[in-house]
This record gives structure tokens, sequence and C-alpha cells, in this order.
């Protein structure tokens, strides 16, 4: 033997199964950490993608910049590509076709259709004067190939031109009745000033990767006296990257880091508390070494290696367990969920996921492997000759006397004699309860955000033109009478002028019947139903541009209605004004409109194809027809999928802190084997040891959830009011059936965790006991 650090491998073989718990310990860290960081990096890419493809690759965009401006923002550093922009025609009033077509005109930079928006998918942008280039569904709907002459009719004459290429349904139009076009930024300003139109450009600016895009964009604010007005934000990509400004979003880092933090902090207590335990049992090892000539820091860093000498097997497993768990994962997101998740990586690996569980496995096994370390220090020879394998203070008077059990003071006395090992415990069962906490509102947030499919959804659903009352009940009274129809429910609409909260502004206001407002009954954050079916006060839905409260008054031209109730969520798209509704009497006595604007049906399961074509039949030509069947399933894929992957994730929060509770409490039996051993010898009965123990359990149990309820209850509110309130204006509670859920599972812990200890003291010998090093 070279040195003392010799003997790390040869201890490791030795005490192999000893070791098992606490090799498992950092696997799960490493696994939980990797799965949690590669799942994130695969969610941010696919939307990153989803992002682009919808919103672009551009940061900011400037309206109505000058030429000048626009020339110096290109040669900016960090700057990869700027792009004008605009579109004549846009709201199809103008006589501009295409081959007869109508048609809408944009006009850009290169950069538009290849560096902004991965719009073109063939040919080449148009270059030349004479060239356009057209959107993909153009093709179809004209018939037309590259280098075919198109001809474009406007008021000011008629132009041709030779197709360059296909692309732009993003960037120009995706309508199939719309022929798209777009022209070079010289061609575009020539065509809109022989139409004699004003043009107010926009310039999409994208800067470089890896740059603060938080200090580029302040920057550039300030060179050029930019406001919110003339710069807006690409907040979708920026969100995804870590640079948005959006304060909801930033919220949501926040809460990711918390719940980071929570779960480094898990991985540490669960490792200390191993490492604790196994330097408690081999403190006649380390004095042996101190009396071989073995220095305090020789011993601190054995211990050190030691636990890092665990890291080499274990930290390659929990990072390929997670890199197997993510592309497990991502397979039943990508075919389990539906269309929603098609672009998530199947088989992607993730640098940042790897590279996090490698270094919270080594950064965990460090921080629990200092107070360890220093307590084996801290053995002198002497310890080691005693043979003293818990404490290195007696105790100098002996247990008093009371109305308990011997065995039951005896529990209590060693629950509470080390102070440093009551709060590790403590500690230990509280980390579980803030751990079971925090994430219960990550739960109750799934139940927000990935909406399931509510009630009310329809299977399909008929519309007026641009919302106008036109649906007669007798309409809804047909439809109803099919056998494959299972319900039917229809709502008035009217967009009012109206005066609310001391200014001018507008309302869209919408009309209840009663299966309507028996599904809205789970959604009152506020007020009471009643008054509204009664037709005595309306109800608001909740929004953070929305600020209507109970008791506010609405002024209309003839009439005044009053706020009875408030909801978190409703069918309706949110819109720049507050949406209200009201009973179907009340809406007709407002607006004289006895129809409805929107007719939505559900369906019975069996339903056929044939079927729903017949529903499409009737709608004929005044109606718009609308199929949801295969976005529902999507959408309830999509919520059976993240509350799989949420309630997974939380019950392995949930095994792991029975897991701890149980290896803690088996570990501290280990560590007094010798003094339950010389119990034993002077007449102590199996019973009462179990018992010493099982009362040693429930004092770390009671201390550990007083003290998780109250540091843990402050953190909930944090966290839900962040997530939830903020966002869909839900208050806070007292989260009773949570602590309800962890006050049982702590119960069953602390009765389960004494068993195996227990038994395992009883199946010894006296002397084995005595004589365990």
């Amino acid at each position: 033997m070279k040195s003392y650090l010799s003997l790390i491998p040869i201890s490791a073989k030795v005490r192999k199964r000893q070791n098992r718990m606490t090799l498992l310990c950092i696997i799960i860290s490493v696994l939980l950490v990797t799965t949690i960081f590669s799942m994130a990096d695969m969610a941010i890419r696919m939307e990153k993608t989803r992002m682009i493809e919808k919103h672009g690759s551009w940061h900011v965009m400037l309206k109505e910049p000058t030429a000048e401006q626009i020339a110096q923002i290109a040669q900016r550093k960090g700057v990869v590509a700027v792009s004008r922009y605009d579109v004549l025609n846009f709201d199809l009033t103008d006589a501009c076709t295409i081959e007869g077509k109508t048609s809408v005109i944009a006009g850009g930079d290169a950069a538009i259709l290849t560096e902004i928006y991965p719009d073109l998918t063939e040919g080449r942008y148009p270059e030349k004067e004479d060239e356009i280039l057209l959107s993909n569904r153009t093709k179809e709907l004209l018939s037309v190939r590259t280098l075919d002459r198109v001809t474009l009719q406007t008021s000011s004459g008629t132009r041709t031109y030779t197709i360059s290429g296909f692309g732009g349904d993003v960037t120009i139009s995706s309508n199939a009745d719309i022929v798209g076009a777009f022209l070079n930024w010289a061609s575009f300003e020539t065509l809109a000033q022989a139409q004699g139109k004003t043009l107010a450009p926009v310039c999409y600016v994208r800067f470089a990767e890896g740059l603060n895009l938080r200090r580029e964009i302040a920057a550039l604010r300030a060179d050029y006296g930019l406001t919110d007005e003339t710069l807006s934000e690409n907040t979708a990509l920026l969100g995804l990257i870590g640079f948005s400004s959006d304060s909801y979003v930033m919220g949501l880092y926040m809460v990711a880091g918390v719940l980071f933090v929570l779960v480094l902090t898990a991985g540490v207590f669960m490792i200390a508390g191993s490492l604790n335990s196994r330097t408690a049992e081999r403190t006649q090892f380390f004095g042996m070494l101190r009396c071989i000539g073995a220095s305090r820091a020789q011993v601190m860093k054995i211990v050190r290696l030691e636990a890092l000498y665990w890291c080499k097997t274990a930290i390659p497993i929990g990072v390929g367990i997670g890199v197997l768990c993510t592309w497990l994962l991502c397979a039943l997101l990508r075919f389990g969920a539906g269309a929603e998740f098609a672009e998530i990586p199947l088989f992607g690996v993730s640098t940042i996921g790897i590279v996090s569980g490698i270094v919270v496995g080594v950064l965990t096994v460090l921080l629990s492997a200092i107070a360890p370390a220093r307590r084996a220090a801290g053995v002198s020879p002497a310890a080691a000759v005693t043979g003293n394998l818990s404490q290195t203070k007696q105790t100098m008077h002996p247990i008093k006397g009371n109305f308990l059990r011997i065995e039951t003071r005896l529990g209590l006395h060693h629950a509470i004699s080390s102070p440093k090992n009551l709060i590790l415990m403590t500690g230990s069962f509280a980390l579980s309860i803030l751990m079971i906490l925090s994430f219960s509102v990550l739960v109750q947030w799934v139940h927000m955000a990935a909406t399931p499919l509510k009630p009310w959804a329809p299977d399909v659903f008929y519309m007026s033109a641009q919302n106008q009352c036109e649906i007669e009940k007798g309409f809804a009274r047909e439809v109803e009478s099919r056998p494959y129809v299972r319900r039917v429910f229809g709502r008035m609409y009217k967009t009012l002028p109206a005066v609310y909260q001391g200014k001018q502004g507008q309302i869209d206001l919408i009309s209840y019947e009663e299966q309507q407002f028996q599904w809205a009954e789970g959604d009152v954050i506020a007020g009471d139903l009643d008054a509204i079916r009664a037709g005595e006060g309306v109800l608001t839905v909740f929004d953070k541009s929305n600020t209507l409260q109970v008791g506010d008054t609405i002024e209309l031209a003839d009439t005044t209605l009053r706020v009875a109730g408030v909801l978190q969520d409703s069918p309706f798209d949110t819109t720049d004004h507050p949406t209200v509704i009201c009973s179907e009497r009340m809406f007709q006595a407002i607006t004289g409109q006895d129809r409805y604007a929107v007719l939505d049906v559900q369906l019975h399961k069996n339903v056929s194809t044939q079927e729903i074509r017949n529903l499409h039949a009737l709608a004929g030509e005044r109606l718009g027809f609308y199929d949801r069947m295969t976005q529902n399933r999507d959408t309830q894929n999509t919520y059976f999928m993240f509350c799989l992957f949420v309630y997974g994730f939380l019950a392995i929060i949930v095994l792991i802190s029975m897991i701890h509770t149980m290896n803690s409490i088996s570990m501290s039996v280990s560590a007094r084997l010798r003094q339950y051993g010389a119990m034993r010898a002077v007449g102590m009965e199996g019973r009462q040891l179990g018992k010493m123990i099982a009362v040693e359990a429930a004092a770390y149990t009671v201390l550990g959830l007083l003290t998780g309820c109250v540091l843990g209850l402050p953190l909930h509110y944090v966290l839900y009011t962040g997530m939830i309130t903020n966002y869909w204006g839900v208050a806070w509670q007292i989260p009773l059936g949570t602590i309800g859920g962890i006050l049982v599972l702590l119960v069953l812990t602390a009765l389960l965790a004494p068993l195996m200890p227990a038994k395992r003291v009883c199946r010894m010998a006296i002397t084995d006991a005595i004589n365990e090093l």
C-alpha cells in the first residue's frame, strides 16, 4: 500500500452492500437532473422550431424606421439580418388581382425569406424588377410553376412578372382563395408609388446567437431613441432563449430555479445522510487510521475521495438512464399526444442535460461529504481504542423517569440527544414536505395551462358570418333532432360601446343558457351565479387586461349592468375589451336579438364520418361549419400526457422521500448497533426495541412536519401567486388536501420505516451486535 488512499477501492469492495444505498441516492439525483434538463432542452428546441415557423426568427421589429437607420443597424456588430417589410391590399379593399384572382402583394429584402422567416420552399428570391414570388397555395390555385409568366392587374395598370419561386405562406398569405405575391423592395416601392400608396414599412432585426439580447436591445433603444411604440419584441422567441422582458415568463424562470434548488438540496440531504451514517458506523476504522499516523487532513481527504469514488459508477449510470428516460418521454409525447408535439426531437441528446447531471452529481457528493469528513477527522485515537461508534460525549446523567415507559423515553432521547443528527433528520423530512408542496403547484398549473377537454368543448360548431346573430333556434332544434347528436347549445354575441371604471370602451356581450351556467359553476372565482340566472347581473371573465370586479357597473346606451360574478375560464378567446356574460333573456332585452351567433354541437362517441358530413351539409352557404373532433382528441391526449409526466414526477419525489426516510432510520439504527446489543444484553425485549425505534422515527416525523409546513406554506404561496394567481386570477388557499396527503404519507412512512431495522437488530446475536464495527 503506497498511501492511505489505496484503502478506498478496498473499502468499497468490502462494504459493497452497505454502500448500495449511497450509490442509489447519487444515481437518483443525477437521473432526475439529467431528465429534467434534457426534457426542458427538448421542449425548448421544439418550441423554438414552432415559434420560428409561426412568428419568425427575428428578435425586434422597428416601426417605420428611416433608410439611414436601417443601413446603420445592418452594420451594427451582432446583427446578422435586417429586412424591410410592408403589404399592399392587406384588407382586400383594392382592385388588385393576379390572373383574375384577388391578390395581396408583399415587399421586402431577401433576408425576410431566408434569415427572418424560413419561408422559401422553391426557387429563389425575386431579385429582378420583373420577377415575382408566389405563395405555395397559389401554385395549385393558378396551376403555375417556376419561370411561368403571370399578369398583375391594379388600379394603376397591368404588369407582367416571371415567377422566381414559391413560398411565403407566413409572410404573405395562407388563405387558399387569395393569391399571395412577393416583390423585391425596389419593385414594391415602384408599384406602391404608381398606386399612390404611402408605405409604412417595418424592419425586422435578428441578432447573432450567444449575445446578451437584453443588453443589445437596450443599446438599440438608447442609440435611436426607440420607445415601446416604435420597437416591438418577439416575446415568444425571446422567452424561449431566456431574454424575455415579460414578467410572467420571468416568473416561470424563477419558479424553475426554485424547483431546481429543491431537487439539488434533496440530493445533498440524501447523500449527506447516507455518508454521515456510514461515517458513524466506521468511527473505529478512522480512529485506527489516526493511531497508525494518518493526519486529520488525510482522513478528510479519504472521506471526500471515497465519496467521489462512488461517482465514477453512479454518475454514468444516472446520466445513461436519464438519456433513456428522455427518449422514452419524447416518444410518448410525439406519438401519444398528437400533432402538438410532432416536432419534439425523438432521439435528441442534450448537452445541457448531461453536463447538468454530471455537475449536480459531483457537486452534491462534494457538499454532502463536508460534514462527514470533518466528523471522521475529529475522531481521536482514544475513540478507536474504546470502540465508541456513536457519540464522542458521554451522557453524564441518567434519563429521568416519568409517566412514559422506558423504551419511549429512550426513543425520544435518541432523537434529540444529537443536535446535528436531529437537524439532519428533521431537515430531510421538512425538505420532502417542501418538495411535495412546491411540485403540487406545478400539478395545478398543468391543470390550468394544459387545458383538459372542457365539458363545454364542442365536437363541431356552426358560426354565422362576422359573428352576427343569424342562426335561428329552429335550426338548433333541427340539428339536435339527429340521433347521433348528444347536445346542442348556442350563444348570442354582440360588441357594444360601454363606460366602465370611469373610461370609455367596448364590451363583448355573450349569452348563456342554463346548461352553460351549470358548467360555469366550477369556474367561479368571485360572486354568485344565481343573480345572473335571474337576470339581475352579469359575469365577466378574468384576464390580466380585464380589471372588472364584483360590484362594478357597466354603463350601456340604454341600461346599466352590474358585475355579479367573475369566471377564471371561458370558451372565448381573450380580446382587448372585457367579456361580459348574461342570460339569454337579458341579452334579448338589451339588443333585441333572439338568434345565435355560434351553435355548438356535441356528438356521441360512435359518430361516423358520413354523419358529420350530413351536419356539414346543413350549414349551406350562409353558415360556417367547423369540425373539432381531431383537435379535441389531440387536446385530450396532450392533457393526459402532461398529467402523466407531472404526476409521475411527483410520485418519484414521494418515493424518494419515503426511501430516504426509511434509509435514514435504518442508518440511524446501524449507527447504534452496539447500544442496542448492550440493551438486549441487560434484558430489553425485541418488542421494546421496535417501539423505541418507532418512537424515534415518530419524533423526526412530527418535527419534520411542523418545520416543513412552516417553511413550505410561504413558498407554496409565492409559487402559486407567481404561476397561477397572476395569470388566471385564482386566489391562493391553504392546500389542506395536499397537507392531508403529506400527513398520511409521513404516518405510513413512520410506521414502515422501523420494521426492517428492528427485525435486523432482533435477529442479530447479542455478541455480534456488541462487536459490530
